[in-house]
């Protein structure tokens, strides 16, 4: 991919390589580079010769080049932005090395770099680690106007006011100590050093950062002359003036925000409830017909009886069986399906109350095993070569875990990668006038014939934390994951089934051997048999594609979007597995079925969204800002006594409206969703918090008003009107 990288970039010698911290290194040697030495760059050719796990582009004043880099965010309102400055801009523009954010290239210049709403902006003094994983194939283009309108916008010019002096509540020793500790105090550390090249275009512009930290702890102008020019950047001669630093001080003062009304704030209404239902409950009643027979006889041979294990494996077996035989609205019935539970719940019942049936089946049928595939996918060439054997069957993929999330990630290895995209193919091409050519997922060990029809039913088995910890948006925006049906179970797990292992018995044997032998006759005939639909059902599944349309118009979000989009198919297919299992021979889908399957599809797509929601999902943004809505949650339902315990400062755990950043920060510190996150914990939050308030979801008090009204130097937020 990365000779897709713009030849025009290829073409300079300003390129770096970097191992997995992204510290960059020459590449002609290793050794360490800097942005601001062009003897320690080298060529495009050098840089991927080099073994690195990454390269990338330094940007110079002296090329016309600007990096737009727009970070992966589940805040609606700044994705939408991205999505339009990607329009806007039209230039080249590919994914980062991580998938989910984006570099869009142009040229232009812009004065210094700025960073707000998960956008920054570059033009010198930087580089970007390049992927050719290309989003908006397009040359680079010539933007310095729009360059200079989001400029502004990102930037607006400061004002100053007269500068006023206020006693300090800290001394001096006490800031330091504070900066020193802050979440930000890397920063502050090595600017104090004066270590400001590669990081500033300028020395100006480290002064400034550093007089508008110290300006944060202090409303004594004094004191933060006399602390900045105890730093190394306060000794050149220039600092020494008054005026250049008044200069710079009444730009800070002036772009201190107003004060926050926190007395006639409401306290915000709880938003975090552990088991919140979704925006749409529904009691699914047993699936009638055969898969509810099938269902019913699992649940009851189980060693630990779980229904949703039950009716996982009825679907994945019956689909198994049947889903190349039938076709419905030119695809066939086969089934993705995962099935949550908790470790020794009963998750291995399904595996098991399959096999139950197969070994009742063989004796009579003994091509029934021909509808049992492997118990695991080495890789897509791998399946592609069973379908060449059997083109319809059902694997049981014990312990799925984080297997779909990792076929779906930016950083998927080749082997991953071309498993997704045979996944992808069969889901689609179960249909009977489809073909899978198998020559596209060839390798060197086996080219194999091309596969009518091919169509493999999954069903995976995984823990609800193992399947949600990895989850994300941009996971299911890939498009694998919605064709999955989510079947879960949370509750405590079952007592001991005296019963188990029973055997079906001669009725449910001998309807589920017609279903195999019917299926092999089309199957050895080179046949398949349509599945119709009555006008009342085929009413009831029109009128849930165009209810699936106007959630897929209602939201801004991918995720949403994905998974409404493959709802309707869905159900189709599922309501016309129902009608096969009641009568194989003529299948037509009622009103039952088709309630059935729009009812099961619904469920399935908010039970996810109900995720989502509560932030049960992943480790992104958003499961951030739902921790943090947690916190916030329990702070205003503690006592004075409690928040005390949580480290609150004494002059504000009264306050009926006001959070502290040291009891968030407390409350979060811990949570894998900031501990895990590759900036760490602090910068997580910092950053997190940053966005809540960008949002409107959270207000920070400016640090004049927390002085004047609390006496203390610390963060304080209320809510916002975005709560």
């Amino acid at each position: 991919m990365l000779q897709l990288i713009p030849r025009e970039l290829q073409e300079l010698a300003q390129w770096v390589c970097a191992g997995e911290d992204k510290v960059p290194l020459n590449p002609r040697n290793g050794r360490a580079a800097s942005v601001i030495d062009a003897t320690t760059w080298g060529t495009f050719e050098e840089a991927v010769r080099s073994g690195y796990k990454h390269i990338g582009f330094v940007l110079t004043a002296e090329d016309p080049y600007t990096i737009i880099d727009l970070d992966a965010t589940e805040n609606k309102r700044f994705q939408a932005r991205h999505d339009k400055m990607i329009e806007l801009f039209d230039s080249y523009t590919e994914f980062s090395q991580s998938g989910a954010g984006k570099h869009i290239i142009v040229r232009g210049s812009v004065p210094t770099g700025a960073r707000k709403d998960k956008v920054e902006v570059y033009s010198t003094a930087r580089y970007m680690i390049c992927t050719g994983n290309v989003f908006r194939d397009r040359p680079i283009t010539d933007k310095q106007s729009l360059l200079e309108t989001l400029f502004s916008e990102m930037r607006p010019a400061g004002g100053g006011e007269e500068l006023t002096d206020e006693a300090s509540l800290l001394t001096d020793d006490q800031i330091i100590d504070t900066a020193m500790n802050a979440a930000n105090g890397d920063k502050f550390n090595t600017l104090c050093r004066g270590e400001w090249q590669g990081a500033y275009d300028s020395q100006s512009e480290a002064d400034f950062a550093l007089l508008s930290i110290i300006a944060f702890y202090t409303h004594s102008n004094d004191q933060v002359r006399r602390l900045f020019r105890m730093s190394a950047l306060g000794k050149r001669d220039k600092a020494q003036r008054d005026k250049y630093l008044n200069t710079a001080l009444s730009k800070i003062r002036g772009n201190e925000p107003p004060p926050v009304n926190i007395e006639h704030a409401a306290r915000p209404v709880v938003t975090h409830v552990e088991d919140a239902a979704p925006s749409r409950t529904i009691e699914l009643l047993p699936p009638p017909g055969l898969v509810g027979e099938v269902a019913q006889y699992v649940y009851s041979a189980a060693v630990r009886p779980v229904e949703a294990v039950g009716l996982a494996a009825a679907i994945s077996f019956v689909a198994g069986v049947a889903g190349r035989s039938y076709n419905i609205s030119s695809t066939g019935l086969n089934q993705y399906v995962i099935l949550l539970a908790p470790t020794g719940s009963g998750k291995e019942g399904a595996a098991s109350g399959i096999e139950s049936l197969i070994s009742a089946i063989r004796p009579s049928v003994p091509m029934v095993d021909h509808f049992i595939g492997p118990s695991a996918f080495a890789s897509g060439q791998a399946l592609v070569r069973v379908l060449d054997e059997r083109p319809c069957f059902v694997s049981v993929l014990g312990e799925l875990g984080w297997t779909p999330q990792h076929l779906c990630d930016g950083r998927a290895n080749p082997s991953q990668l071309m498993l997704r995209r045979v996944l992808l193919d069969l889901y689609t091409k179960s249909g009977w006038n489809n073909t899978l050519r198998s020559w596209v997922y060839s390798d060197n060990t086996k080219n194999t014939n091309t596969v009518k029809a091919p169509c493999v039913t999954i069903l995976g088995e995984s823990t609800p934390e193992s399947f949600y910890h990895g989850l994300d948006s941009s996971h299911i925006a890939e498009g694998l994951i919605p064709r999955f049906s989510v079947i879960e179970y949370r509750g405590k797990r079952p007592p001991r089934n005296e019963h188990a292992f029973t055997p079906p018995d001669a009725g449910l044997t001998a309807r589920v051997s017609d279903l195999v032998v019917t299926a092999l006759h089309t199957q050895n005939n080179n046949t398949c048999a349509p599945v119709q639909c009555d006008p009342l059902a085929m009413r009831r599944l029109s009128e849930f594609d165009v209810y699936a349309d106007e959630r897929i118009n209602g939201t801004g979000q991918d995720a949403e979007m994905q998974l409404w989009n493959r709802a309707h198919l869905k159900a189709l297919k599922m309501s016309a597995l129902l009608a096969v299992g009641n009568n194989p021979h003529q299948p037509i889908i009622g009103q039952v079925e088709a309630a059935w399957a729009v009812d099961f599809v619904t469920s399935d797509i908010e039970r996810v969204l109900k995720r989502f929601s509560t932030g049960e999902v992943g480790q992104g943004d958003q499961k951030k800002e739902s921790d943090v809505r947690k916190a916030i949650d329990d702070y205003f339902t503690m006592d004075v006594g409690k928040r005390l315990s949580h480290k609150a400062p004494k002059a504000v755990v009264a306050h009926p409206h006001v959070i502290p950043f040291a009891y968030i920060r407390s409350r979060t510190r811990g949570l894998s969703s900031f501990k895990q996150d590759r900036l760490g914990a602090g910068r997580a939050l910092q950053d997190i918090l940053g966005d809540m308030v960008a949002g409107g979801v959270l207000q920070e008090l400016p640090a004049a008003q927390v002085r004047s009204t609390f006496g203390i130097n610390t963060q304080l937020f209320t809510v916002g009107e975005g709560w």
